[in-house]
C-alpha cells in the first residue's frame, strides 16, 4: 500500500503555488477509513493546521464517503446502501468542522440516503450526473448509480424519489455536476458498456464527467446558473495544477462569474427561492444573469 497521505502533502503544495478561489474540500469519513486508519476523521486529524488554514482563506470544508461496510462473517468490504456507522461518521467529523456538503463515493444517489443525509443536516450535495447510468464493483457487489432523470438544474429532492423534485421534499439541494460534451466515440463506448449490463437507455450518451485538473478546450454547455467542478488531490501534480489553473482562466472569461464554496451556492439559491422563482425552473435561461461555479 502506498503512502494514504500523500494527498495532504498534494494540497500544500497547490496552495503554494497557486491563489486558488474558494474551494469545499470533501474529507473522506466512512467504515473503510475508520478499519485503516482507526479513527473516521484522521483525514482531518491528521494534518489539522492544513484544513483550519484553508478555512482562514474562506475555503470550505465537506463530507466525502464510500457505502461501504466490512463484513465480519467474510473478513471483506461489500456495498452497503444503508449503512449503520453513517451517523458516527458524520458526528466525527463534524466535532471538528461544521459539515454542510456532501459528495458520494461512485457520484451514488438514493432516497434512503438523501432521506438520512437530510436528517443529519446535511444542505447540499454535489453528487448528480443527469443523463447518466453507471455500475462499480465494490468487493463482490455490482452498485448501480441511476442518474438518468434528475433535471441539470439544483433541485430539492422528493421524499420518494431523489431523482425528482415534486412534494414533499427534502430540504437538502442537489447541485448536479457539471459535465461536457462527449466525442462521438465516446458516446458509442458508452452504449456499448450500457448493453453489456442490459441497458439501452439513450440519455445522457453525449455528456461526459470531466474533472477540472484536466486542461478543457472549450467551456461546457450552460444547462444551469450554477457550475459545479470537482478533482481529486491525487491529480494534482505537476501538470494537473497547471491545467487547472488553465480552467480556472478559461472560465473566469464568462460574465458575471462568481467562484463560490457548497454554503455560498446553497445561499444563493436559497435567495433566489425566497425572491418567488426557483433557479432550477427550466423556462429560466443563463444568458444575463450570474453565473455561479461551486468547487468540490
Amino acid at each position: 500500500m502506498g503512502d494514504i497521505w500523500s494527498p495532504l502533502r498534494l494540497i500544500r503544495n497547490l496552495m503554494e503555488t497557486a491563489d486558488l478561489p474558494p474551494v469545499t474540500w470533501l474529507i473522506r469519513s466512512d467504515d473503510s477509513i475508520r478499519y485503516t486508519t482507526g479513527d473516521f476523521a484522521s483525514g482531518y486529524l491528521r494534518d489539522r493546521e492544513l484544513w483550519e488554514s484553508l478555512l482562514d482563506l474562506g475555503h470550505e470544508i465537506g463530507w466525502h464517503m464510500h457505502l461501504m461496510s466490512f463484513n465480519d462473517a467474510t473478513g471483506r468490504f461489500g456495498f452497503d446502501p444503508d449503512p449503520e456507522w453513517l451517523l458516527e461518521a458524520y458526528e466525527a467529523l463534524a466535532q471538528h468542522v461544521e459539515v454542510r456538503a456532501t459528495r458520494m463515493g461512485w457520484d451514488y444517489g438514493s432516497s434512503i440516503l438523501f432521506r438520512r443525509l437530510d436528517d443529519l443536516g446535511i444542505r447540499i450535495d454535489f453528487s448528480a450526473l443527469p443523463g447518466n447510468i453507471a455500475w462499480f464493483e465494490a468487493g463482490d457487489d455490482t452498485v448501480v448509480v441511476d442518474w438518468l432523470r434528475c433535471p441539470d438544474k439544483p433541485y430539492r429532492p422528493c421524499v420518494r424519489d431523489y431523482q425528482s423534485q415534486g412534494s414533499p421534499e427534502l430540504s437538502i439541494l442537489e447541485v448536479p455536476v457539471t459535465q461536457f460534451r462527449n466525442s462521438a466515440l465516446g458516446r458509442v463506448k458508452r452504449f456499448g458498456w450500457r448493453l453489456c449490463h442490459g441497458n439501452a437507455e439513450l440519455r445522457g450518451l453525449n455528456r461526459k464527467t470531466r474533472v477540472i485538473t484536466k486542461k478543457a478546450q472549450r467551456l461546457p454547455p450552460m444547462d444551469s446558473d450554477v457550475l459545479a467542478f470537482y478533482f481529486h488531490p491525487e491529480e494534482l501534480t505537476p501538470q494537473g495544477i497547471r491545467d487547472l489553473l488553465a480552467n480556472i482562466d478559461l472560465l473566469k472569461r464568462l460574465p458575471g462569474v462568481e467562484f463560490l464554496t457548497a454554503s455560498a451556492t446553497h445561499l444563493h439559491v436559497l435567495d433566489g427561492e425566497q425572491a418567488g422563482y426557483r433557479e432550477f425552473e427550466a423556462s429560466k435561461s443563463w444568458a444575463g444573469k450570474d453565473l455561479d461555479l461551486a468547487w468540490v
